[in-house]
């Protein structure tokens, strides 16, 4: 039997390959948020934390990896994490992940090889007391 081919789009179709290996390593549930203006009932703006995707989504979280430097004098600790995610679109680095009640900033965000099956986001978590600590 002859099958049809469905009809050509203008849009590819991207065929994304699987690893198995991967399969069942996004086993933690992050949020992503972004700080929104919002007005009060007395016409005064406030700004707040929005989840970005309405909800929390998958993620595979690697063991934080630690970083002391020597700024103006001072001990800096950097806690660096890597986060991987399926892939989307409209994330920047003005986005917070949060992830068991703690804020990470996101330093880059990596799209390995170009395929957009998945997202490579290093953060990091500053130790309290850091001067630049918003979270």
């Amino acid at each position: 039997a002859i099958f049809p081919l469905p009809a050509i789009t203008k849009r590819w179709m991207v065929i994304r390959m699987i690893n198995i290996d991967e399969i069942g390593q996004m086993n933690r549930q992050i949020n992503i948020l972004q700080y929104a203006e919002t007005v009060d009932e007395y016409g005064l703006t406030h700004q707040e934390l929005k989840n970005v995707f309405g909800g929390p989504i998958w993620a595979y979280v690697e063991p934080a990896r630690g970083r002391t430097y020597y700024e103006q004098y001072r001990d800096k600790v950097e806690i660096m994490t890597k986060i991987v995610i399926r892939y989307r679109e409209n994330l920047d680095e003005s986005m917070i992940v949060e992830y068991r009640g703690r804020h990470y900033r996101i330093q880059s965000i990596v799209d390995p090889y170009g395929q957009h099956a998945r997202l490579e986001l290093m953060c990091n978590l500053k130790e309290r007391g850091a001067e630049d600590d918003d979270a």
